[in-house]
């Protein structure tokens, strides 16, 4: 079998490039071909890629140059490529993919085409809201969509897709690769080291970095119910760091405050006891399934995908999206019940084993691939 896959060229290794990524690598592994196509916007320049770099250490890759969001010649170019590198199926990732690839399969059904949903920000920006809305149009009109979440299917679902049209496919990991056992809990071993919480993520609106600085603040005034140390990591860079800054120095936190700037999520975890991810709205982040294999438990919004990962009270806590007394408590019960936090990130990665398999995640995408393939040769004329 010869799969293309078809996303744009970021020059990001956020979540949704790594479970790519991830995806390339146990397809390749299995047997699979792989062939990647790029699109470039050019008005972006021709800056280095590291998405473009990891993904041509797995696989041959391709550019597409594309001028505007939408190109005819890369609609031409795309087809071009399966044709002449007889694959069976395009996989598409990303809205400008997914309609490309929509539009180079046609009316006709060249091909099939399937798509992975990572997730929309659901914000009130127009032209987000308007590219959310060409996105789901375009998915209309693919084979199958891959949800990785059952937030995402539901949402689909109540905007009219069939349950057929979709597949629930999970990420998946394995925890090894990530971190080995003995590693992972080196850093709970350590009896002098300052409780640390840490947030690993974009400096942007949708993480809602404000909802952690607030909780900190409520934290540090406990001075009598929780004279423990404790600190505050924050990994990452986006547009709103300067704001965070401002509004922990205003809050009196500053100096429980680490702002780390980007780092490898290795470095980060080696640092931190509990990950911290209030976002408004998640899919599958790669940073909980990194926990999980890290031993750290998760206190995490009820948001989006996230309570799909984080059992409550088991692996870790669930709080409110908007509840800066919930995230206080939960804070303040891994401080002064730090076993209980150990015990609930050692079940974290014992789950992660269980419920989130790397290798199931690679026959589940075999066999849609199989079934989409066998369904579209099915459908043709016969000569």
């Amino acid at each position: 079998m010869k799969v293309a896959f078809l996303l744009q060229d970021t020059r990001t290794l956020y979540g949704a490039e790594q479970a790519t990524l991830r995806l390339v690598a146990g397809l390749t592994a299995a047997g699979v071909t792989v062939h990647v196509l790029l699109l470039r916007e050019l008005r972006l320049g021709d800056g280095h890629s590291p998405l473009a770099d990891a993904l041509g250490r797995l696989a041959p890759v391709e550019r597409i140059p594309v001028k505007g969001r939408l190109s005819r010649e890369a609609v031409r170019q795309i087809r071009a490529v399966m044709t002449r590198e007889r694959a069976d199926v395009l996989h598409s990732t990303g809205y400008k993919a997914d309609w490309h690839a929509a539009w180079a399969a046609g009316r006709e059904d060249r091909f099939p085409v399937v798509s992975t949903v990572h997730g929309w920000l659901f914000r009130w920006q127009l032209k987000e809201r308007l590219f959310q809305a060409l996105n789901i149009r375009a998915l209309r009109r693919v084979s199958r969509v891959i949800v990785l979440c059952r937030f995402y299917e539901r949402y689909l679902r109540r905007r009219g897709f069939s349950p057929l049209h979709l597949a629930h496919i999970p990420s998946g990991v394995r925890p090894d690769d990530i971190v080995t056992e003995a590693e992972a809990g080196k850093r709970w071993a350590a009896p002098d080291a300052v409780l640390t919480f840490g947030m690993l993520g974009r400096l942007s609106s949708e993480k809602n970095h404000r909802l952690l600085l607030r909780a900190a603040a409520r934290l540090a005034r406990e001075r009598e119910q929780c004279p423990q140390s404790w600190r505050l990591l924050v990994a990452g860079e986006g547009p709103l760091r300067r704001r965070l800054e401002r509004q922990a120095r205003r809050l009196g936190v500053a100096d429980r405050v680490e702002w780390a700037g980007w780092m490898p999520s290795a470095d980060f975890f080696q640092r931190v006891h509990v990950l911290v991810q209030c976002s408004r709205v998640e899919n599958q982040p790669m940073s909980i399934l990194e926990a999980m294999a890290w031993k750290r438990p998760v206190v995490a919004t009820r948001a989006g995908g996230l309570p799909e990962l984080v059992v409550d009270g088991e692996t870790g806590w669930l709080v409110g999206k908007r509840s800066v007394r919930q995230l206080t408590r939960a804070l303040r019960e891994c401080l002064v019940q730090p076993e209980k936090a150990r015990a609930a990130g050692a079940r974290g990665r014992a789950r992660l084993e269980r419920d989130y398999p790397y290798a199931r995640m690679i026959e589940d995408h075999i066999g849609l691939y199989d079934a989409e393939c066998h369904s579209w040769r099915s459908a043709r004329p016969t000569e």
